[in-house]
Formats: C-alpha cells, sequence, structure tokens
C-alpha cells in the first residue's frame, strides 16, 4: 500500500458528511438495508474479529472485498449487501474497521473515508473524507508510511460512558467520542496514531510494552483499548488515547498526585473546574500482560467493547484446540482463555506460543538520544535514551562534590494544532513535562546532602512535583523549570 505522511482529499469526491457532529438520534431499524444491492461474492456467514477485511459493531457486520464494502447485521448468519460508496472510493477499498458507530475504510492510497452513524439504520448512514484540525474539518489524512497493521477506535459517551484511570476512578467520556486511527509501524516496533481533530500528520505515537522496545506482529484497538502480540504469542493490552495520556489540557484536569479516594465527578464539567473531585490520575495507564493462550494461536487477533465501562471488553485470537479451528476468547480481567469453535478455516499467520514469557526476547534497540548539560551553578543534568512515546524517563542530577540525585520526568505530547515532524527531528518539539521527586526523599530532605537539599528547595520548590515544559530537538533538550538547555551527548 503506498501511504503518504499529508495529503489532502481528492478535490473531485471530498464528501463532507456528518461525522464529528452530535449524535442526536439512533434508528434502530434496518430502514434502507433492504435498497442495498444483494452481495455477488462469498462472504462468511458470520464475523467473528475485527480485522481490516472483516470487521464489527454491535449492530452491524462489514467487510471488504474486490474494493467493495459489505454489510450484514451482526447477529444473522448471512444476509451480505452491498453498501453504497463515493464514486472515488468504489472499488479502491483496501481495508475496513468498524467501532462504536463510526466505520473507517482506507483506498488504495492510504486516504481515510469515514462512515458516520454505524449504529443506525443504514439509510442514515454518510462518508465524509475530512480529517485534521480544526474539528475534523481538516483536508483529509493517511496511513502512516510502512503500517503493518492498522485499526480503528472508537470511545464514546453514548456506549461507553466512563473509563477508569489507575487511581480507580471513573471519568466521563466527554461530550465527544474519542476517534483514532492506529497503526503499526516501523516492523512492529511503534504504533502511531492519528486522532481527527488534531494536525494532519503522522506525529503521536503510542509506545509498544517494555518501554517501547517490544516488538508486535498484530494489532488490534476497540475503545482506547489495545491488544498487541508479539511472534512468540506474549499478549499486552492498554487502555490509552491522546485524552487518557494526559495531553488534552483544554477540555479535561489531570495531577500526577495521588487521587484515590478522592470523590469522583458528578459530570465533566465539574471533572474540569471543581478541585473536589478527583482528576484523572497520570500517568497514563501502561500495558497489562495478558495469561498465556493454552494452545494454537495465528495473528489473527481481535478486541471489541461489550458495555459501558473500560473494563468491559472481549479479546480474541484465532486458533485451534484438540483439532478444531475456532478462537480463543476471555474478558479483559479474565485469567484465563476459553475456546470457541467456529469451524472456519484459519487465515492468519501461526505464531510459535511458547509456554514462556518471551516478550523480552526480541527487544529493539535503546533509543540513541541521549543528552547533558551542565548549570551555571556546577550541577550537571542527564538524560539517556529519550524516546517520544516512552515516559518516565531518568533524569539524573550530578552536584559539584560528587552526590546525585535521580528524579524522573514525565513527558505528555501536548495539544498541536501545527504539523509536527514524525519522532525527533530539527523541528523544535514541545512536551508538557512535570518533574518528580521520590516522596522518601522529601520526607528525609533534612538528612540529605547539603547540594541536595539547595537544589530540591531552590529549584524545586521543595515539591513533590514540579511542572515544566520541554523542548526537544535532535541536538537540544531544554528544561524550562531548571532553566537549562542540554546537549545531545
Amino acid at each position: 500500500m503506498t501511504t503518504h505522511s499529508v495529503t489532502v482529499a481528492d478535490p473531485g469526491c471530498a464528501p463532507v458528511g456528518t461525522v464529528g457532529t452530535p449524535e442526536v438520534t439512533v434508528d434502530e431499524s434496518t430502514a434502507g438495508l433492504e435498497a442495498l444491492a444483494p452481495a455477488a461474492v462469498d462472504l462468511p456467514e458470520q464475523v467473528w474479529f475485527r480485522t481490516t477485511a472483516e470487521s464489527f459493531n454491535r449492530r452491524w457486520a462489514f467487510a471488504t472485498r474486490g474494493g467493495q464494502v459489505y454489510v450484514k447485521e451482526a447477529a444473522v448468519l448471512g444476509g451480505w449487501r452491498t453498501v453504497e460508496l463515493p464514486g472515488c472510493l468504489a472499488g479502491r477499498v483496501a481495508g475496513v474497521s468498524a467501532d462504536d458507530d463510526e466505520v473507517m475504510a482506507i483506498d488504495r492510497d492510504g486516504r481515510f473515508f469515514t462512515m458516520d452513524h454505524a449504529l443506525s439504520a443504514p439509510r442514515d448512514w454518510n462518508w465524509s473524507s475530512r480529517y485534521g484540525t480544526p474539528l475534523w474539518t481538516g483536508p483529509g489524512n493517511t496511513l502512516p508510511p510502512g503500517t503493518l497493521a492498522w485499526t480503528w477506535s472508537v470511545l464514546s459517551p453514548n456506549e461507553d460512558h466512563v473509563w477508569r484511570d489507575t487511581a480507580g476512578n471513573d471519568h466521563p467520556v466527554g461530550g465527544a467520542k474519542v476517534s483514532h486511527v492506529f497503526a503499526l509501524t516501523h516492523d512492529g516496533q511503534r504504533i502511531q496514531y492519528v486522532d481527527p481533530w488534531l494536525p494532519v500528520d503522522h506525529s503521536y505515537e503510542m509506545a509498544t510494552p517494555h518501554g517501547g522496545r517490544f516488538q508486535a506482529v498484530a494489532l488490534s484497538t476497540s475503545a482506547s483499548t489495545s491488544l498487541v502480540v508479539n511472534r512468540f504469542g506474549d499478549f499486552y493490552t492498554r487502555l490509552y488515547d491522546f485524552d487518557i495520556s494526559g495531553a488534552d489540557k483544554v477540555f479535561f484536569r489531570y495531577s500526577y498526585e495521588d487521587q484515590r479516594g478522592l470523590p469522583e465527578a458528578p459530570d465533566m464539567l465539574a471533572e474540569r473546574v471543581d478541585g473536589r473531585y478527583a482528576a484523572i490520575q497520570l500517568p497514563a495507564p501502561d500495558w497489562v500482560r495478558q495469561p498465556k493462550v493454552p494452545g494454537e494461536i495465528t495473528d489473527r487477533i481481535s478486541v471489541h467493547k461489550t458495555g459501558p465501562g473500560s473494563a468491559a471488553r472481549e479479546l480474541r485470537v484465532e486458533g485451534r484446540d484438540g483439532g478444531r479451528n475456532g478462537f480463543w476468547t476471555k474478558r479483559l480481567t479474565d485469567e484465563s482463555w476459553t475456546f470457541v469453535a467456529t469451524g472456519q478455516p484459519l487465515v492468519g499467520t501461526v505464531l510459535e506460543n511458547s509456554a514462556t514469557d518471551r516478550s523480552a526476547d526480541t527487544p529493539t534497540t535503546p533509543s540513541p538520544y541521549d543528552y547533558m548539560g551542565v548549570s551555571p551553578q556546577g550541577w550537571s543534568a542527564q538524560v539517556r535514551a529519550f524516546d517520544v512515546a516512552v515516559t518516565p524517563t531518568p533524569l539524573r542530577i550530578t552536584f559539584g562534590d560528587g552526590n546525585g540525585l535521580d528524579l524522573i520526568l514525565h513527558t505528555v505530547d501536548g495539544l498541536r494544532q501545527m504539523p509536527q515532524e514524525p519522532g525527533i527531528s530539527s523541528q523544535p518539539r514541545q512536551f508538557d513535562g512535570t518533574i518528580e521527586l521520590s516522596a522518601d526523599l522529601l520526607t528525609s530532605l533534612d538528612a540529605q546532602p547539603a547540594a541536595v537539599r539547595d537544589f530540591v528547595r531552590n529549584i524545586l520548590g521543595g515539591k513533590r512535583f514540579t511542572d515544566t515544559s520541554v523542548a526537544v530537538t535532535g541536538t537540544g533538550f531544554h528544561i524550562a523549570a531548571l532553566g537549562l538547555s542540554l546537549n545531545r551527548s
């Protein structure tokens, strides 16, 4: 598939559609389905996986063959019909992914086309090539170059209602949905996500497990819950999107301070402005290792939502048990997998699926971006192996008397409205940063060496958490709260 870093929609075919606007009503009927032409291609009676060849949401199953898109009721066997497509998309569809009330189709050039009202009746469906800032009105976007696998994810207030942070507090999804294309790139080493409210670029990333050094062979995401697997059958899941990451400070309130035990806000506005209620706990949820599957599996994996709340997810992986073809399945928090026989042929590539955890056996190389700087006061700061998608990062302070102080630097990719080059480049990349001091060290500060005491009190203000802006290029690293610029070392 040919993809481009930045694109605009074909001027001869730029449907506007309704995607990105509020959902007013949902028609639970099948009105308009009978008007669609019956499918004239061979399609499965049932769809079990959310892939880019076949996909489903709560009501409908979708499939693509020969550049077209087909649909049937998800709960009904067979009955496929042909979806009406914009003229420039018909016959050119290279992949389709459904989640919640939206369907993402990718054409042969990697361009995005979004279908709205996908939980409503077919007569309400419509397409849009809009994508990007401001507010999903941009000129369109494409898959990142080198995409190995991609998936469409929608977290919505109507279907999901809330999501749960690492402090155990539930938070409203917000007034609008959180929709992303997640793409597995760089030979499975990176996960880039493309949000329709953000600039038309490919700059935002979610790190893979093990600090971004896990090499995945497959990816599936639904309602901001991602599932990845490596070639040894090691599975991980993560709840993560732009809002959950801590980046959307316009609409949400975040904190690194412990939010456990604080009351949950009754609504989004109260959470944003009333400090009596729990803020969103940072850092964002990390990857969770899932149990090994006790049987043969392939790289055909899938996650889908099953109800409100971020724990309502089902995981599936194609496989075989006792000579029977089907899939292994578990709810997100279950401790073991069960097998469902389907009798369908295996489609995916068989994985080794070793009995032991081998997720660290094929790590990618660490980031080559090391930085060091010396302050006018004589102490130095060092950041090693900085990665735009990985947080936190160790921050080492070394004093002239030989004493040292180990800090943690949290970085969140900030809200941007202008395109940013992917990764680290000569273009300055701005992060929302927070320097964290150990609670134990803060408690024992009076017993620390004088240089450490002076630094904590004078530079960090005696606080455990210090917010700071961070600017990074391929040659420099500026931490505003320290008043210090580090150079690439």
